[in-house]
């Protein structure tokens, strides 16, 4: 019994140690195209445009089923406690001006059918199959939009993180200066050389930019989960993110590629295809359809439960013919649903007109968005320089009290600004980038 105990306590021990290492959070490091590898292969979007992708697949086969042999089978059974009974005419016995009650059949009946029908011709099967083939192409295309939408939208999420990391990082680090600073004015007021002015001053700019840092951390890790989400990640998991090594080799080699037709504007033209495939199924319904069908039934009367019995008859029928079916009026049904799928027609054609405008505009906006955001880049770049310069030769003329507390603090605070400016067109470059790819229709160059 002990034995037993033991072995129970061993595997419960271990099923719980194997479950807590199954249920521990997993932690992933990503640069830009690692991520975009994970959500492509695990975002919850895309699973859900290959569902649909799958299930057309059996759309066509269903269609396409229509046009197969239909085969059916049906059993009848049937007990007659009371017989059914009809009149006959007296004449029949020698009775004439009577009517004789005559019963009928037998007790039991038993009956078993086959039938099948073999369509020939029905011009809204063939049109309604090509509809099927149609959509099953628009499900491929709109499983690639798919995968084109969460290539974009992780990689705005991406640089998003991104752009919070730069600001708390340089946060971090005008935190730690000012803590130094603090430091080094607490042995200057012990010394009399600062007043406590100067020195809450200081204090009071560092709960400033710590309560700042506070609301960057919180919306860093606001936008890692949301990260999460578009990559198909339990969001329990730790998520690191790196930025690329060359982040801040900013060119305009983007504006080289060819501009491809979009994903959107191929759907359209699927989504054309099919209302207008929609419109030839219903003008085939004017046409009349041809099928061939054969039944073969066999029946069995018994005053008897004895339908098993060998030595009993089946009686056998045969039937085999073809069926023509012609429509002649409707009450103009088809003529409006005809009239419905022509706008619907021009709808689509409109919609395409619009897109193709707004593609137009966004390739544009894009391209000089790029250009600009460029030049925007190197100015900040150039203007960090200058007021790290500008902010370091201060302190050093501080430390000689050659410029007061307001100059250095003003220093301290344009650097900052500074660095943030830069970072923050930088990253706008990047989504201009981004943007520029999505308007050219090379979003998976990101990728490649």
């Amino acid at each position: 019994m002990n034995h037993i105990k033991r072995t129970i306590c061993s595997t419960l021990a271990l099923f719980a140690a194997s479950f807590s290492v199954w249920s521990q959070p997993v932690e992933y490091n990503f640069d830009l195209k690692e991520a975009l590898l994970f959500g492509l292969e695990n975002s919850l979007s895309i699973r859900q445009a290959v569902l649909d992708q799958s299930q057309s697949e059996h759309v066509v086969g269903e269609v396409r089923a229509t046009g197969l042999p239909q085969v059916t089978g049906e059993g009848q059974y049937q007990n007659f406690p009371n017989l059914p009974t009809q009149l006959l005419p007296g004449e029949i016995v020698g009775q004439p001006g009577t009517q004789i009650p005559v019963q009928f059949g037998t007790e039991n009946t038993m009956s078993g059918t086959i039938k099948a029908t073999q369509l020939i011709y029905n011009q809204q099967f063939f049109t309604g199959l090509r509809a099927a083939k149609s959509s099953r192409q628009l499900y491929e295309l709109l499983k690639i939009k798919t995968e084109e939408d969460v290539i974009y939208e992780v990689s705005n999420a991406y640089y998003m993180v991104l752009e919070l990391k730069a600001q708390r990082n340089v946060l971090d680090s005008n935190v730690a200066q000012l803590n130094k600073l603090e430091e080094l004015m607490k042995l200057q007021y012990e010394n009399d050389l600062v007043t406590q002015t100067d020195l809450g001053r200081i204090r009071v700019n560092r709960m400033n930019l710590q309560t700042q840092l506070q609301s960057v951390k919180i919306g860093l890790e606001q936008q890692k989960n949301y990260l999460k989400l578009l990559l198909g990640m339990d969001i329990s998991n730790t998520l690191i993110i790196r930025a690329p090594e060359d982040i801040e080799d900013v060119s305009l080699q983007t504006l080289q590629y060819e501009k491809e037709q979009s994903i959107e504007l191929e759907i359209l033209d699927q989504q054309l295809t099919l209302n207008e495939l929609n419109k030839k199924s219903i003008q085939a319904e004017y046409a009349p359809t041809l099928a061939v069908f054969g039944q073969q039934s066999w029946q069995a009367q018994r005053n008897e439960w004895n339908f098993f019995d060998s030595n009993q008859p089946w009686f056998q029928q045969t039937v085999v013919g073809v069926q023509l079916s012609v429509p002649i009026f409707d009450g103009l049904s088809k003529h409006h649903r005809i009239q419905q799928s022509e706008i619907d027609i021009q709808k689509v054609r409109l919609q395409q007109t619009n897109a193709q405008r707004s593609l137009d505009m966004q390739f544009q906006n894009a391209r000089e968005q790029l250009t600009n955001s460029l030049a925007s880049v190197e100015a900040q770049r150039d203007n960090k320089e200058l007021a790290k310069d500008v902010y370091e030769q201060t302190q050093l003329l501080y430390k000689e009290q050659v410029v007061g507390l307001t100059d250095l603090l003003d220093a301290e605070q344009a650097y900052r600004q500074a660095e943030t400016s830069f970072y923050n067109e930088l990253l706008k470059f990047r989504r201009s980038e981004l943007d520029l790819l999505k308007a050219q229709g090379q979003l998976k160059q990101i990728i490649q």
